[in-house]
């Protein structure tokens, strides 16, 4: 299910790269959305003790209402929503420990979705750093620099987020 979302938003986004109908890559960018948000389970409200993410978004304070519940498989989604406003990223949970690091590049981005019509933000440059693995809880630290092509740059800073952790069988 994760491939197929990542697949159609990569593709909507090709799609409208190079195309100067602005029209045509909004509305796009609205269909992207509408079938994340069909094919997004339900989501679990964060708490200071649970799921939890929190950022500042071009300095602005932000904290995450909800967040979607993870399964059990080596990459996990690290998805937080608040207000229709999202963040997400991917953790690789395979050998994950304290001082692991991942940068977010082509392949491995981060995402912004505001709570309007803009589309997707792409965190091309950034890093997340796992830097607690302990009671049942992944624990990191985030940062990325979410761009859209002719609408500038968003800085997302200071993030910090909470999974639970399942050992593979």
């Amino acid at each position: 299910m994760k491939q197929t979302l990542s697949i159609l938003i990569i593709s909507a986004i090709l799609s409208s790269c190079g195309n100067s109908d602005q029209s045509k890559a909004i509305e796009q960018a609205k269909q992207v959305q509408n079938i994340v948000k069909q094919n997004t389970p339900g989501l679990i409200p964060t708490s200071e003790a649970g799921y939890f993410m929190k950022a500042k978004i071009n300095g602005k304070d932000w904290v995450a209402t909800a967040m979607i519940p993870n399964d059990n498989s080596n990459q996990r989604n690290v998805y937080g929503e608040k207000d229709g406003e999202r963040i997400t990223f991917d953790v690789w949970m395979k050998g994950a420990e304290a001082g692991k690091k991942s940068e977010f590049k082509e392949g491995n981005s981060a995402a912004y979705l505001p709570n309007n019509d803009e589309g997707m933000w792409d965190g091309l440059k950034g890093e997340m750093e796992i830097t607690k693995v302990a009671d049942n809880w992944v624990e990191g630290k985030f940062f990325f620099t979410a761009t859209k092509e002719g609408s500038g740059n968003i800085e997302v800073t200071d993030g910090f987020f909470r999974i639970p952790q399942w050992k593979n069988k």
